[in-house]
Formats: C-alpha cells, sequence, structure tokens
C-alpha cells in the first residue's frame, strides 16, 4: 500500500495545491486531511465546496486504487451536511462498498475533529486494467 500512497503523494499535483495529505491507504479504504485556509473560503467565509469535494475525491481515487487496477471516477455525488471554517481539520475517510470485475463503488465521509459529519460522498470507480498491464506515464 505504501506504493500507491507515495504515487499519490508525490503525482498528484492539485492535492497537493490544496494542502491535502493522504493519511493513510488500505485495500478498499483511504483517509486525507486537510486544515481549512484562506484559499478554500467562499463568500461566506466557509469552507467551499469545491474544496470539500476534493478533498472526498481524492480519499475517494486512494481507495479505488488500492487494489490489483487501476481506477478512475465515472460518477460521483455528494452531499453537504454543515458549513467548515477556517482553521477546522477536515478528514475523509474512504470504504469500498462494492467491487464487481469493472466497477468499484466507494463511500465517503468527511468530519472535522469534532466527529461532526460535514459532507457524505459516494463514488462509483471503473478498473481500466490491471497495473501491471497499464503504462503509468513518469513524471519528467
Amino acid at each position: 500500500m505504501e506504493d500507491i500512497k507515495d504515487f499519490i503523494s508525490e503525482r498528484d499535483i492539485f492535492a497537493r495545491h490544496c494542502g491535502i495529505r493522504l493519511l493513510e491507504v488500505k485495500r478498499g479504504e483511504a483517509a486525507v486531511e486537510m486544515e481549512v485556509q484562506d484559499t478554500h473560503l467562499n463568500g461566506l467565509n466557509l469552507a467551499h465546496g469545491g474544496a470539500i469535494f476534493a478533498l472526498a475525491d481524492l480519499a475517494f481515487a486512494a481507495a479505488a486504487n488500492s487494489g490489483d487496477h487501476v481506477a478512475v471516477g465515472i460518477n460521483v455525488t455528494i452531499s453537504y451536511v454543515r458549513p467548515a471554517e477556517k482553521g477546522e481539520v477536515l478528514t475523509a475517510r474512504a470504504r469500498e462498498v462494492f467491487s464487481t470485475r469493472s466497477i468499484g463503488g466507494y463511500s465517503v465521509e468527511v468530519e472535522n475533529k469534532a466527529g461532526e459529519l460535514i459532507a457524505v460522498f459516494q463514488g462509483n470507480a471503473y478498473k481500466k486494467g490491471l497495473k501491471k498491464n497499464i503504462k503509468i506515464k513518469k513524471k519528467e
């Protein structure tokens, strides 16, 4: 699992830009974290939905790619439950809900440090093929 954790941590430029840290990857599971900064705020001084979505999406991507296949998202939904404010540390935890030969389904919960639910994300990922059969372009 360290290989997928290292790959995502090193190669996901957008996640790094957003300040998202990959905490843990297990088969079918992942956890990521982000502290809400000024750059994450919307016009109401609350965490922008796009920032929360990006956090949940990285947890989804890590969990979906924790198995033997390279997987890409094909459908996602998110429901925002409560706002998050500057300075709050948010954690997104993804878990696999189902897996077929070509599709995996994942549920992600985003919480603050107090354990309050911020958002619920559901996603499906298409399994493109076995990792050993897919060439991932090397970073130059």
